[in-house]
């Protein structure tokens, strides 16, 4: 069994083989790297999250939680273009091209170098509202995701851009 962390509301079916293995899934490119850290708002709290996750947060704001997750993999983890045309569709809007996306990247430095910061919302319905960073490292790509509502987004947003900018490699 495979599970998602996609809230689209589409039904997708695969064909698997019948001896699939986790290797076969590519959990060989999760990272669970111990040298990335982090100075988290006070305001957040630790929450579990699925097992692909470095970290998972709630985020406080006036009407809830927000839903902040950290995780990494190895390599380029498909490219900035993939990665933000999947959050599209998790707030339900389309896929944009690469040069849409390359315009809609915001540039921003922290302590552990530059990264692609994307503010993603869908305006048909504030309920759907995503801010997330990507960190391309030499070896591997962090990713920071903030789930929300628009409201969250707005009053969430400084203590994520602070967030973003204090991770650091130990």
């Amino acid at each position: 069994m495979i599970i998602s962390c996609d809230t689209d509301q589409h039904i997708r079916t695969y064909r698997l083989p019948k001896n699939l293995t986790m290797k076969d899934v590519g959990t060989d490119n999760i990272s669970h790297d111990p040298e990335i850290a982090w100075e988290k708002p006070r305001n957040w709290k630790e929450v579990t999250g699925h097992s692909m996750r470095l970290a998972s947060f709630g985020a406080p704001f006036s009407e809830g939680n927000g839903d902040v997750s950290i995780t990494t993999f190895g390599g380029a983890s498909g490219g900035i273009g993939p990665n933000v045309n999947r959050w599209l569709g998790q707030i339900g809007l389309g896929s944009m091209s690469q040069p849409e996306i390359e315009a809609l990247a915001i540039k921003k430095i922290g302590k552990i170098g530059g990264y692609s910061y994307f503010k993603l919302i869908n305006d048909k319905d504030p309920s759907l509202a995503i801010l997330a960073s990507i960190f391309q490292l030499k070896e591997r790509t962090v990713f920071v995701k903030l789930s929300s509502n628009l409201k969250g987004l707005k009053e969430i947003e400084p203590d994520f851009n602070q967030f973003c900018n204090s991770i650091y490699i130990k």
